[in-house]
């Protein structure tokens, strides 16, 4: 169980937008079945517990083809899973690393020495990015794999790797950076 004197966890939302959540068709089929589930057991019960939750915007502007643009409302929203309520902050980036996001550097750091719990898109991109940066920030870092998802890529030879290996590569990566975990788990792991 948790000490009496330990910081509840921040909960960070990366790039959960319609735009990626339901992409278009032509990147093929998205890993995680039940992200969009996970996602919501997450939120309520960091809701419930009034821990700290942060969210964050990918805003490719300079990518006409990106669905993920300012200049696209509705695929630039957040998904209806993952929508702020009250005062939840939201901050926009322009990078791969939530850390790059004007206002969250601060934002986190006002919340003293926490554990920092990720969720989100794209586990092979943006959550990738972020987690190994908050760990070089010295953050104690946890990302909950199944709640969050990837798109399949192209290897460099160019052979297609589905959805599912690049989310499960994508993970394996992030263990020397953090505490890779489950939706069901991730409380235990916290020490809850």
């Amino acid at each position: 169980m948790a000490s009496e004197t330990q910081e509840p966890p921040i909960l960070l939302l990366v790039d959960l937008q319609h735009g990626l959540v339901e992409g278009p068709t032509e990147w093929g089929p998205r890993s995680t079945p039940k992200l969009v589930e996970n996602v919501k057991y997450l939120l309520e019960t960091w809701r419930s517990k009034h821990w700290p939750i942060l969210h964050i915007q990918h805003d490719a502007f300079n990518e006409l083809d990106n669905p993920i643009r300012a200049a696209c409302p509705e695929t630039f929203a957040i998904h209806t899973s993952a929508a702020p309520e009250g005062d939840e902050k939201v901050f926009v980036k322009h990078t791969g690393s939530a850390f790059f996001a004007e206002g969250l550097p601060e934002a986190i750091k006002s919340y003293g020495k926490r554990k920092v719990v990720v969720i989100g898109m794209d586990g092979a991109q943006c959550v990738n990015s972020t987690v190994r940066q908050g760990d070089d920030l010295g953050y104690k870092m946890y990302v909950v794999a199944d709640a969050c998802a990837s798109y399949g890529t192209e290897d460099y030879e160019g052979k297609n790797v589905g959805a599912d290996n690049t989310h499960n590569f994508a993970m394996w990566m992030l263990q020397p950076y953090s505490k890779v975990t489950q939706t069901a788990d991730v409380l235990k792991e916290l020490g809850y």
